[in-house]
């Protein structure tokens, strides 16, 4: 048994064509010199795409571009405070951004899918895939004891696997007939058994995720997964995360939360 702990990297995100977002302002009659402030001064992440949808919900790039409309916010993180604040959230379902979860358990992972709106999974499959070495988290929150009686539980778990494993003849076998074996000696390993899962989000979602998911009645395992979640999109989208503050938990996990509005 390998000990592990729950890693999250970002691997993709949402980016927009600067120069189609130009076409489209062009199109709509906006100026070049409102066209040219925008495309200058957002960037091409999600940040400007979700802004650039709140915006055609009114047609406020500019005033008077909509007869209604007189005087527009020009400064992003007011305009973003003010949609976080009426709680127009579907416009940041605009944005998406992708994980790789790395040595979480299974247990994680069937929490995590349950969160099904507004996300993408892409999970190994231990219908097809033979772990190489078993990696196990013990969670802090046990005794000692129970530390050492829950890794020999593993340990004496993975010798019978292997054993099983060793009296196959696979190279002799289809890869149908792999997969079948591969599935039937996998319901001996523990549900601790470690993962790796891509998994993205919303930016909807994944507010409403962090704030439920790093609460502090939340299992330990989810909240640390949740926790890195939070600090990469707290550093890299802070117009959409303005508002969210950690408070550190004894176990040295953080609980975010939102001051401006929860659920949008």
């Amino acid at each position: 048994m390998k000990s592990v702990r729950p890693i999250v990297i970002k691997i993709g995100e949402t980016m927009v064509d600067t120069s189609a977002m130009a076409e489209v302002l062009g199109h709509l009659g906006v100026s070049k010199e409102y066209s040219d402030w925008f495309m200058n001064t957002r960037g091409g992440d999600a940040q400007a795409l979700i802004e650039f949808a709140g915006r055609m919900c009114y047609e406020s790039y500019q005033p008077h571009l909509n007869p209604n409309v007189t005087k527009i916010r020009e400064d992003p993180a007011a305009y973003y405070k003010n949609i976080l604040l009426k709680g127009d959230g579907s416009i940041l379902e605009q944005g998406h951004v992708v994980f790789a979860l790395l040595d979480i358990s299974r247990i994680c992972s069937h929490e995590i899918v349950r969160h099904r709106v507004g996300t993408s999974i892409s999970q190994e499959s231990l219908r097809y895939v033979r772990p190489r070495e078993i990696k196990f988290w013990v969670p802090d929150e046990l005794t000692e004891d129970q530390k050492k009686s829950m890794a020999g539980a593993v340990e004496q778990a993975e010798e019978t696997y292997r054993g099983m494993e060793s009296n196959v003849p696979w190279e002799s076998l289809s890869m149908d007939n792999k997969k079948r074996v591969t599935s039937a000696l996998r319901r001996i390993l523990p549900d601790g058994i470690a993962t790796n899962m891509i998994w993205g989000a919303n930016h909807r979602t994944l507010r409403w995720l962090i704030e439920m998911r790093t609460d502090p009645a939340a299992e330990v395992e989810i909240r640390i997964v949740f926790d890195q979640i939070a600090q990469i999109l707290t550093r890299d989208y802070r117009l959409i995360y303005q508002d969210f503050v950690r408070a550190e938990l004894p176990d040295g996990t953080g609980s975010w939360k939102p001051t401006l509005r929860s659920k949008v």
